[in-house]
C-alpha cells in the first residue's frame, strides 16, 4: 500500500486524475453491483424492471433534449476557447435549459400518447425533464476537472453521491408498499444527482457571470446538432434492447437482462476512466504531430482491454449467484456478448477521438444511424425467436460493424495510420470467438477455472504495462 500511495504521489498530474477517476467509478459502479444483489431481493422482477425501463429511456431521450453538448464539442471548445471556459460552460448551459423547456412543453402538450410509448409513471417522466435541466451542469463541470486533470473534488462527489444514492434507496425502498418500490427507487436514485446538479446549475452561472455569448453557442450547436442523430443511435444501441425486451417479453425479462447487463456494465466504467485521461492526451499528440506514440498506447490499452471483458465473462456464473437470486440466472449467457460488444465501444471511440479531433464528423452520423437500424431490426426478428439472449448478441454484432464503419472512415480520410489497425483486427477477433465459445465452459467449472488463472497470470506478468498505460507523462 505504501509503494501505491508513493507512486500515485510522484506520477503526473494525468496519471493521477487517471487513477483517481478510475477508482472512483470503480467504487460507483461497485455500489451499482452491491445495490443490485440488496434490490433483486427486495423487489419483485416487475418493479426492478419498471426502473430498467426508466433507466433505458432516460439515457435515450437525454440526447435529444440535452443536445448531449457535454460530448464531442465539450472537449473542443475547452481547447478552442482556453482562456474564456466559464463563459463558454454558462453558454452551453442556456442552450440546454432552453432546449429542456422546449421538450418538457411538447411532453405536456401530447402527455397522453407518450405516457403510453413510455409504459411509465407519470411523476417518473415529470422528474426525469427535471433530471435534464439540472444535470447538464455538473456534466460541464465534471468535464472541465478530467479536461484540466483535476479530480480530488469530483472523486469525492462521485463516491459520497453513490453512497447517499444507495442508502437512502435501500431505507426508502424497504419502508415503502412493494408495488410503489420503482417509483421509490427511482426518486431516491434521482434526488441525490438533482440536488448536485441544481448545486452547479448555480455555480456555473455564477462563474461564468450569466454572460451568454452567442458566438459560443453557435459554435457548440453547428459542431454537434449534425452529430445528434449520431448520439441518438449510440444510446440507441445501449437502450433499445431493454425497451423492445420489455414490449416484447415483459418486465421481469427486463430485469433479469438488466441485472446481467449490469455485471458487463463495470467494464464499461473501467473504459470511461481511462477515455476520460486518455482523451485529452490523444487530442494533445495529435496536435503536436506525435501519432507513433497515440499508435503504441491505443495497442497497449485495447489488449488489455480486451483481457479484463474475457475475464469478465469467464467469472460471469459466480457474478450473478451473488448478484441475484437463482431466478436471474439465467442472464450469465448474456453477460459474454455484453462484455464484448462493451469493448467495441472502446475501439469505436479511439477512431471516433481521431474524426472529432479533425473535425470529419459527417460520416459517423451515417454510421451511427445504420448501426442503430440494424439493431433494431436483429432484435425484432431473434427477441422472438430466441428470447432476451439474444439481445446482447445482436448489440455486440452492431458494436462491431460500429467500429469497423469507423475504421473505414478513418482509412478513408487519411488518418488510419494513427492505430495499429491489424492489431486491433487480431484482438477483436480473439474477442469474438471466445464471446460466443465461452458459455459452453460455463459447464465444465475446472476447465473454466484453468482460463481465469492463465489470464490473471499473464496479467501479473504484464503489471509494469498496466502502470504504464495510466502514466500518461512518460509518453508525452
Amino acid at each position: 500500500m505504501n509503494t501505491i500511495i508513493s507512486k500515485f504521489r510522484n506520477a503526473s498530474p494525468a496519471a493521477k486524475a487517471s487513477m483517481a477517476l478510475l477508482f472512483a467509478n470503480l467504487v460507483l459502479k461497485g455500489l451499482s453491483l452491491i445495490s443490485g444483489p440488496i434490490f433483486t431481493r427486495i423487489m419483485s422482477t416487475e418493479q426492478y424492471g419498471i426502473v430498467s425501463t426508466f433507466q433505458s429511456w432516460q439515457s435515450l431521450l437525454s440526447v435529444v433534449v440535452t443536445l448531449n453538448l457535454a460530448s464531442g464539442v465539450f472537449n473542443n471548445g475547452m481547447l478552442d476557447f482556453k482562456e474564456h471556459r466559464d463563459e463558454f460552460q454558462v453558454s452551453l448551459l442556456a442552450i440546454s435549459t432552453v432546449s429542456t423547456a422546449i421538450f418538457y412543453f411538447i411532453f405536456f402538450m401530447f402527455s397522453k400518447p407518450l405516457l403510453e410509448l413510455f409504459e411509465l409513471p407519470t411523476i417518473l417522466v415529470h422528474l426525469m425533464f427535471f433530471h435534464y435541466l439540472v444535470i447538464p451542469a455538473y456534466w460541464y463541470w465534471s468535464g472541465r476537472q478530467r479536461y484540466e486533470y483535476k479530480y480530488k473534488a469530483l472523486t469525492i462527489i462521485t463516491v459520497a453521491s453513490a453512497v447517499l444514492s444507495l442508502v437512502i434507496g435501500i431505507v426508502a425502498v424497504l419502508a415503502s408498499p412493494d408495488k410503489h418500490a420503482a417509483i421509490v427507487r427511482v426518486l431516491s436514485l434521482e434526488g441525490v444527482s438533482i440536488v448536485i446538479g441544481l448545486f452547479f446549475y448555480i455555480w456555473t452561472i455564477i462563474k461564468g457571470r450569466l454572460k451568454v455569448n452567442f458566438q459560443y453557442c453557435k459554435y457548440a450547436l453547428r459542431f454537434n446538432i449534425p452529430l445528434l442523430p449520431h448520439y441518438m443511435s449510440m444510446y440507441v444501441l445501449a437502450s433499445s434492447d431493454r425497451i423492445m425486451i420489455t414490449k416484447m417479453i415483459n418486465t421481469s425479462a427486463t430485469a433479469i437482462y438488466s441485472v446481467s447487463y449490469t455485471v458487463a456494465s463495470v467494464i464499461a466504467i473501467v473504459w470511461q476512466s481511462i477515455d476520460a485521461s486518455l482523451s485529452p492526451w490523444i487530442y494533445e499528440r495529435l496536435d503536436s504531430q506525435e501519432e507513433e506514440k497515440v499508435k503504441k498506447l491505443a495497442t497497449q490499452i485495447m489488449l488489455i482491454f480486451a483481457i479484463l471483458c474475457v475475464v469478465c465473462t469467464l467469472f460471469a456464473p459466480e457474478i450473478m449467484a451473488i448478484l441475484a437470486p437463482p431466478s436471474y440466472s439465467s442472464g450469465i449467457y448474456v453477460i459474454p456478448s455484453v462484455a464484448a460488444g462493451v469493448f467495441f465501444t472502446g475501439m469505436y471511440s479511439l477512431y471516433m477521438r481521431v474524426e472529432l479531433f479533425y473535425k470529419q464528423t459527417g460520416f459517423a452520423t451515417m454510421a451511427s444511424i445504420l448501426a442503430a437500424v440494424c439493431n433494431i431490426l436483429l432484435n425484432y426478428i431473434f427477441i422472438a425467436i430466441v428470447g432476451f439472449v439474444a439481445a446482447g448478441y445482436t448489440t455486440m454484432t452492431c458494436y462491431a460493424l460500429l467500429a469497423l464503419f469507423h475504421y473505414f472512415n478513418v482509412k478513408r480520410k487519411g488518418y488510419a495510420y494513427v492505430f495499429n489497425n491489424i492489431a486491433f483486427l487480431a484482438i477483436s477477433c480473439v474477442v469474438i470467438g471466445l464471446s460466443i465459445s465461452v458459455t459452453i465452459l460455463y459447464s465444465f467449472s475446472i476447465i473454466r477455472y484453468f482460463f481465469i488463472l492463465a489470464l490473471l497470470v499473464m496479467l501479473v506478468v504484464k503489471k509494469d504495462m498496466l502502470l504504464q498505460i495510466f502514466n500518461l507523462k512518460k509518453k508525452s
